[in-house]
């Protein structure tokens, strides 16, 4: 995804990870990704945050 994303602007990716109720897993996943923001069920959020 972020080979396919580095020539491009603007984009969004929304990935959903395996863990239930646990974002450790989707935290480091974007971590490792490089990803600007990795939302969690941890750390409510809203559609406004995602602007």
């Amino acid at each position: 995804i972020k080979q396919s994303a580095a020539g491009t602007k603007r984009r969004v990716f929304i990935i959903e990870t395996m863990g239930g109720y646990c974002g450790y897993l989707a935290t480091m996943a974007g971590l490792s990704a490089g990803a600007d923001a990795a939302y969690i069920y941890e750390e409510k959020f809203g559609i406004s945050d995602l602007e």
